[in-house]
């Protein structure tokens, strides 16, 4: 009934080996095969799991580092909202900073304009002052112009010589004194005589004769040499000067005919038909070259 018995029975028996001991060995080396593999796979198997334990750890490890970045995630937005609005509030302080500071600039801009233009109109208001002050310090005086210096000269003298050309007769009584002085700015002019007298009225009548004799020429004086006009004004000031100066070089370019003085006021006219102007001042002399100036102020 041993069917292994029977198989080896009827196995070629003529090589002489002993047939009856192969199949055990081969069986048992499978058997050894397979422990070997098993071992090995067992092996293999402990080391995938060791492999797969140290991938959990590490897996672990990067969860917990996930939850921690998460966290410092959260944390970081948390502060940049906060960073985030702090900066909306600086801008808006900075913003109302600015707002205050421009408004504050230009309260400090008006007020500085202010006082400025009330500094200016104070400093104007008592120049104004001043050179009427002074005009009427000048109110007796004649100044005469062009008249030939001469070295140890008789001032007085010539005074009385303008009086008789003038058919206006000068005597000392009615001077209180009389001296040259020197030019504003340097000139080959001779200097200017100023003779104070006694009175307004006797000044005003020594002009008003001056005028009607329309014309007073050095040789008329007793000056020997080429014959020069001579030139009697009202005694202005500085300013009154310059202001007269000006006025005609204006009234020259507008063709105006006529540019005079009457009692330290500066007077001008159009044309024989015209009504006379005063000028006080450089915005008369604006309206004047804009048309704008009215009629009025003296003969």
């Amino acid at each position: 009934m041993d069917m292994s018995c029977e198989i080896l029975d009827k196995s070629d028996s003529s090589s002489g080996l002993p047939t009856e001991n192969i199949p055990i060995n081969k069986f048992n080396e499978l058997i050894h095969t397979l422990s070997v593999w098993r071992n090995e796979m067992s092996s293999d198997m402990n080391g995938i799991r060791g492999d797969i334990k140290e991938i959990k750890g590490s897996l672990f490890e990067i969860q917990a580092e996930i939850k921690t970045l998460r966290k410092e995630q959260v944390a970081l937005k948390e502060n940049v909202s906060i960073m985030q609005t702090e900066i909306k509030s600086l801008q808006a302080s900075l913003q109302f900073q600015s707002e205050d500071h421009i408004a504050l600039k230009k309260r400090v801009d008006d007020i500085a304009r202010t006082s400025n233009d009330q500094a200016s109109s104070v400093a104007t208001g008592l120049l104004t002052r001043i050179d009427s002050l002074e005009q009427q310090a000048r109110q007796v005086n004649v100044e005469i112009c062009n008249v030939p210096e001469r070295r140890n000269e008789n001032l007085m003298g010539i005074i009385e010589a303008i009086g008789t050309a003038i058919r206006f007769p000068i005597s000392k009584g009615d001077i209180v004194s009389v001296h040259r002085v020197p030019h504003a700015q340097t000139s080959d002019k001779p200097k200017n005589i100023i003779a104070k007298f006694t009175t307004r009225i006797l000044r005003d009548n020594v002009l008003a004769a001056y005028r009607k004799a329309k014309s007073l020429r050095s040789d008329q004086l007793g000056f020997q040499g080429s014959s020069s006009t001579i030139y009697l004004n009202e005694h202005l000031t500085l300013q009154r000067k310059h202001l007269f100066r000006k006025c005609r070089e204006v009234a020259r370019e507008l063709q105006y005919k006529y540019v005079w003085v009457r009692n330290s006021t500066i007077l001008v006219r159009k044309g024989d038909d015209s009504p006379a102007l005063a000028i006080r001042g450089d915005n008369d002399i604006k309206r004047l070259k804009d048309g704008k100036q009215e009629g009025g102020g003296g003969k």
